[in-house]
């Protein structure tokens, strides 16, 4: 990498934490990057990684407290000199209750709320602005979200700052494929992408995951795209991974958008492979909550085992004990269509897992697209096929070796974490 320090400004919904899904994928990006890096986010927690060390806070607890008594937006932490930090961090956890609540209540009207209670908040205000101008930022990189307020905040940092926007896509925000009988879901998809034609503007250069994605944006906002994905250190795997007795396929992440279902059927087709000896399992780690039933549909204590939430240490010696890590996506309408550009940075936690990768999605899944493009996976996009792949699996565990191999392969190729913070940090030198 180049020996020119900028110092970058990162604008996100998320608190940055090693340990949650945003913020890992920024750690991954960041980390090791010769820069310094400031956050504004808008989330309730603290800050946990190696990476930055200044924040400003906004939080919804902060933002309904304005509009009911008029008390200031904005938290200023510093790490780790700040001495009133864990005072503050106080605070911060008691505002995880708001977070948790619009969290937890996805339905659209809770959303709709909350983005009228930003707009008429002043969360712009001169503690925000000083906090911008004292780092004073050579580039600012923004996610693009699904959220007015969040997009507001992006162009206001733009409009005072002056300087060059980055920006990262990963859902399908824009396109009216979806399906969706809410009124109020239309309403807000009219007005979100009237709010993206007026932000899109602002970047300069737009990241994104998928092919697919890149293409439609190109075509209809006319934006300057570019494919990041996320990266890690793969090596060469020589040696052959000795399959387990019985085999085992680990899922690790969300079960939302639908994809608790596509497990519990995949628990369905191995109850009855293993109807005559127990010749393979399902693990299922996940941070999501779960109904009764739906810890029922994926807990049979034999053949399909729901655990809780490991750390990324511990999910690393689970896969070193597993064989297929498994990723898997809705075959419901709705849910496939709201993740038809997605692609799910677990997928490349799958391809380094030193497992092979199984992906079971709907054929127009881009992540799946990508997979099967690159022949890195077993890829399953009808689901009466399943038993068979499985069996096929069960009766030559080889192909299990094979697969190790073609997902090291599409790794070293494109995943590379070196190759892709090099090209990133050569991206943000040149709009800074």
């Amino acid at each position: 990498m180049k020996n020119r320090k900028i110092k970058v400004l990162i604008v996100s919904s998320e608190v940055w934490q090693n340990e949650t899904n945003g913020g890992n994928v920024l750690t991954n990006l960041f980390s090791g990057i010769d820069a310094e890096f400031a956050q504004i986010y808008c989330s309730a927690g603290s800050p946990n990684n190696n990476v930055c060390n200044s924040y400003f806070q906004i939080t919804d607890s902060m933002v309904i407290k304005n509009i009911l008594t008029g008390q200031i937006i904005g938290n200023r932490i510093s790490l780790p000199n700040d001495s009133s930090f864990f005072i503050k961090n106080v605070a911060v956890q008691e505002n995880k209750k708001v977070y948790s609540f619009f969290r937890k209540f996805r339905w659209i009207g809770f959303n709709l709320i909350r983005e009228i209670l930003w707009k008429i908040s002043k969360w712009n205000n001169k503690d925000l602005n000083k906090f911008i101008t004292d780092f004073d930022p050579d580039v600012i990189f923004a996610p693009c979200y699904a959220s007015h307020y969040m997009l507001r905040i992006t162009r206001y940092i733009k409009s005072i700052t002056n300087k060059n926007v980055v920006s990262y896509i990963s859902d399908d925000h824009y396109s009216l494929q979806q399906w969706n009988f809410s009124i109020l879901f239309w309403l807000n998809k009219y007005l979100l992408r009237k709010n993206l034609r007026r932000t899109f503007p602002n970047y300069s250069l737009v990241y994104t995951m998928t092919l697919e994605q890149q293409r439609e944006l190109e075509l209809a906002l006319n934006a300057n795209m570019k494919i990041l994905r996320k990266g890690g250190n793969f090596k060469c795997t020589d040696d052959a991974k000795l399959v387990s007795d019985p085999i085992r396929m680990v899922f690790a992440g969300g079960i939302y958008c639908g994809r608790w279902k596509t497990l519990a059927y995949i628990g369905e087709v191995i109850k009855k492979i293993n109807k005559n000896g127990k010749r393979i399992q399902l693990d299922i780690y996940t941070q999501n909550e779960c109904s009764k039933h739906q810890r029922r549909l994926l807990n049979d204590g034999e053949n399909i085992m729901l655990h809780q939430a490991i750390n990324q240490t511990q999910l690393h010696d689970i896969y070193k004990l597993s064989d297929i890590a498994l990723h898997v996506e809705s075959f419901e309408k709705k849910y496939k269509l709201m993740t038809r550009l997605s692609f799910s940075t677990k997928i490349v936690d799958c391809l380094i897992s030193g497992c092979a990768v199984m992906a079971i999605s709907w054929e127009g899944h881009s992540g799946l697209k990508y997979l099967k493009r690159e022949d890195a996976a077993f890829c399953i996009s009808d689901l009466d096929l399943l038993e068979k792949q499985l069996l096929d699996i069960v009766n030559d565990p080889n192909l299990i070796q094979q697969y190790v191999y073609k997902a090291n392969v599409c790794g070293k190729k494109n995943h590379q974490i070196n190759d892709i913070k090099s090209s990133l940090y050569d991206d943000l030198v040149s709009y800074s």
